[in-house]
């Protein structure tokens, strides 16, 4: 897994803005995605239950779940993988002749079934400026 370091991305963009910037390559990546649907739909769960179950490679599958837990997202206890969070929400806003970037994570305050389970929904209706 390749995310660019806060130092490498502070050269392109403000300090604040690299710390977003590195959240959302982390976050909303179609690996991480897959990722946090299976383990919301089977967790907890091990590195190797989770590689094999999004088939692929257990060393990315184990390298993109730590970066997930640095943000919080995910949690280990005993060899086993939770998620943290039901919600997590990405803002991308022009403010003046600026980037703004922010991020916010929490329980879901929605109500939710079985149909809006997958956190691949949850974040298509997120992105969707008609709902």
């Amino acid at each position: 897994m390749q995310v660019p370091s806060k130092a490498e991305l502070e050269r392109f963009f403000s300090e604040e803005q690299s710390e977003e910037v590195q959240f959302i390559e982390i976050v909303a990546t179609w690996p991480s995605l897959r990722i946090l649907e299976y383990l919301y739909e089977n967790e907890p769960t091990t590195t190797a239950a989770l590689a094999r179950g999004v088939n692929m490679d257990m060393r990315d599958v184990k390298d993109r779940l730590e970066a997930l837990e640095k943000h919080g997202i995910v949690s280990r206890k005993n060899d086993n993988w939770r998620s943290q969070t039901e919600k997590i929400q990405m803002e991308i806003r022009k403010t003046g002749d600026q980037l703004e970037l922010s991020h916010a994570i929490g329980p879901s305050s929605e109500p939710t079934d079985a149909s809006d389970a997958g956190i691949v929904s949850r974040l298509i209706r997120s992105f969707n400026p008609f709902n």
